[in-house]
């Protein structure tokens, strides 16, 4: 079967019928399915079944257009949810499965019910988003996998390109600022990472926080998830100040946060939506310049609070 590399996801009848064969020995006969449509192939959706609903992911591993990237993404957050199954603030990962050079994953299914977060100001998910926040945090790492700075030197590939552009970037003395001797090498650390929080991998279900896409995660600083989540929350709405205050709020030790490295991050996060605004997927152009606008306010924050040198 050859499989398109388009736009969207596969629909349940797309599938090879060795992959409904052996979904349905597993749930049951399947009613209705759902595809969630996304950039990647494959096919993701709401499965309601005989036995059990579910969350299925169905992705080629071998087809001559299998994303063996993707494949490997997907890999990476069984792992992780594998690893630590409670009580890790993620749906459920129920059940793994290849067939006929096919990966599939079903977890529990709340994304039926579940909205995206709000995070905007005075939002009533803020509290259950904070404390989120402050359990990765907290959270120690056993599982071997990469480092942040693996993580974050891929992020800065891209970031160099701007760099060398400076008429791009709306403050370049600011950038090289940050970026002056800051070593990404120093991202090392163990606690667990999700490295991609945003309001899209942040689902809430009867104020229950469910953290979604985990096919990033590394090991790193206990403050990294809090810095990178920052512009998204300035991006809704609050200011720079407000922000801060909330990332205190959700973790004591925020201010204990190594202002330079924060700086560093903050910088690598801005130049890589204003890349991924440039020339990443059209469909997600905008919302990426919207972040790179906010991670330039949070980077402008914060080196005048933290760095006034800097500015």
């Amino acid at each position: 079967m050859s499989i398109p590399l388009t736009d969207h996801r596969l629909s349940w009848e797309d599938l090879p019928d060795s992959v409904h064969d052996r979904i349905t020995a597993h749930y049951g006969r399947v009613d209705k399915a759902e595809t969630v449509h996304g950039e990647r192939p494959g096919f993701a959706g709401r499965v309601y079944a005989q036995r059990d609903d579910a969350f299925i992911k169905a992705v080629p591993l071998t087809a001559p257009s299998a994303d063996l990237a993707l494949v490997r993404s997907e890999q990476r957050a069984a792992e992780i949810l594998h690893t630590h199954p409670e009580p890790t603030p993620a749906p459920v990962l129920l059940w793994t499965n290849t067939v006929d050079g096919w990966l599939i994953l079903a977890w529990e299914l709340i994304n039926d019910h579940a909205r995206h977060a709000d995070l905007g100001p005075g939002s009533g998910d803020l509290p259950f988003v904070l404390d989120t926040l402050g359990w990765l945090a907290e959270e120690p790492i056993t599982a071997h996998g990469r480092s942040a700075a693996e993580h974050y030197n891929r992020v800065w590939a891209a970031g160099r390109v701007l760099l060398d552009q400076p008429a791009t970037l709306p403050n370049p003395r600011l950038y090289r600022g940050a970026l002056d001797g800051f070593d990404v090498d120093r991202l090392d650390g163990a606690s667990l990472v999700h490295t991609r929080l945003g309001r899209r991998s942040i689902l809430v279900k009867d104020n229950q926080i469910f953290v979604v896409s985990w096919s990033h995660w590394c090991r790193g600083p206990w403050w990294i998830d809090l810095a990178s989540l920052a512009p998204h929350f300035i991006a809704k709405g609050n200011t720079p100040e407000q922000t801060d205050e909330m990332l205190g709020a959700a973790v004591e030790r925020w201010p204990e946060a190594s202002a330079a490295d924060v700086a560093g991050v903050a910088a690598l996060e801005a130049l890589h939506h204003r890349y991924l605004a440039e020339y990443g997927p059209k469909l997600r152009s905008e919302e990426e310049a919207r972040l790179a606008v906010a991670c330039h306010e949070w980077l402008a924050y914060w080196a005048a609070h933290r760095l006034p040198a800097l500015t």
